[in-house]
């Protein structure tokens, strides 16, 4: 009989359109062959096609009457001080909700689990006072996003904001990983930092790719001078990496010629979609159905990120696709690539701009790093070969 497992989350991983989303998606699917799964989430998003796309994957779907406050509003300022007040960071604050809290507490007593599986850090605030044998996915250390925001934030209160987020989401992921012996990290960065904390086991079950959705195109036709940025636009990371990229680096590309580049993602804020502060070579496409023929339909992809953590899947994405990519040392930060050889890296303005032209002068350059990149994860990044290690870390918390 398959070990039962239910996994905590704060949504349903569909659409699949999203890192987060897609890590857990294509995880949970591959486990489901290995254990009975059932999946706990808040109603945000739980509609009938995301319910259905995951219950065909074998998974249960359970539903809590509750629902996550949005990020912005009249009411966020109020949400904000009453997470300082309650010494919380404002995402395990925001997240931690009676009706979820009663549904989980109903199914621990009803069914009889053999692991709990917090699909977030900040949801291990639902296992604290738990018995059962539980696992915490990491999928960043989530102080050091807060931490590297607040260096990169001008705005003196919101510094101030993010530096208090910093200390509070600190000291909560000391309390869980030294609470809990069991954690998958994304990488082996992360794991040490979180074994730092005070957990015992970390496994790092890296990110993935779906290497027979994400294939090179099959002829070439992107334009030479056209760039390419995928990612969640809600997420302030991908915000400060494009505002970042249009002050520091577009002038210097548009200072040698016209060029193209866009920016791939949903729910870009307001002044990405304010023409008046976007240059007109930057083109902000919001959600779209499939991403890969915008990646397709450039010649270089570009990850300008300075903040951030875990690891990236839209890099993974690129590679797969056969794409040359040039990236920050945060931005491919956790994953086993080699400078000059599978990726570029350049942190500085001008060394990444003038990455970005050369590639696009140097057509045999950026083949070259588009065939290692996809060889890469043909060896290395296919789901395939990352699911068994996921196995592996429930197997042990599991047996204790």
């Amino acid at each position: 009989m398959l070990q039962h497992v239910l996994v905590i989350d704060e949504e349903l991983p569909w659409p699949a359109n999203t890192g987060k989303r897609l890590r857990t998606l294509n995880l949970l699917t591959a486990l489901s062959q290995s254990f009975r799964i059932e999946m706990l989430v808040h109603e945000n998003g739980a509609t009938p096609e995301a319910r259905a796309a995951v219950k065909k994957r074998g998974i249960t779907v359970h539903v809590a009457p509750s629902r996550i406050p949005g990020r912005s509003g009249p009411g966020l300022p109020l949400r904000v001080a009453a997470s300082l007040a309650r010494g919380l960071p404002y995402s395990v604050y925001s997240h931690h909700q009676t009706g979820y809290a009663q549904t989980l507490a109903r199914l621990l007593e009803t069914n009889r689990y053999d692991l709990l599986h917090c699909e977030w850090t900040p949801y291990a605030i639902y296992a604290l006072d738990r018995r059962l044998a539980t696992c915490i996915a990491a999928h960043n250390v989530e102080w050091e996003i807060w931490s590297r925001t607040a260096e990169t934030e001008r705005r003196r209160l919101h510094r101030w904001l993010f530096t208090a987020q910093t200390s509070l989401m600190r000291r909560f992921e000391q309390n869980v990983f030294s609470r809990f012996e069991h954690a998958t990290a994304v990488s082996a960065a992360d794991a040490s930092r979180i074994g730092e904390m005070g957990c015992r086991h970390v496994t790092v079950v890296p990110n993935g790719v779906d290497a027979s959705l994400y294939l090179p195109p099959a002829t070439e036709s992107a334009p030479p001078r056209s760039l390419v940025f995928s990612g969640s636009m809600d997420w302030r990371a991908n915000q400060d990496a494009i505002r970042w990229f249009i002050d520091q680096v577009h002038p210097l590309l548009v200072a040698q010629g016209d060029y193209q580049f866009h920016v791939v993602g949903r729910s870009p804020p307001a002044w990405l979609q304010d023409s008046s502060r976007v240059p007109s070579q930057i083109i902000v496409t919001g959600a779209v159905d499939t991403v890969q023929p915008f990646i397709a339909n450039a010649s270089v992809y570009v990850v300008p990120l300075r903040v951030g953590g875990g690891s990236r899947l839209k890099i993974l994405e690129a590679l797969s696709m056969g794409r040359a990519v040039v990236s920050t040392t945060v931005g491919a930060e956790g994953l086993d690539l080699e400078p000059g050889i599978d990726i570029v890296i350049a942190d500085i303005a001008s060394d990444f701009a003038a990455a970005v032209s050369t590639l696009w002068l140097d057509a045999p350059a950026r083949q070259r790093l588009g065939r290692a990149g996809r060889a890469r994860i043909e060896r290395q990044y296919r789901w395939e070969q990352i699911a068994p290690l996921q196995v592996a870390a429930w197997t042990a918390a599991i047996a204790g």
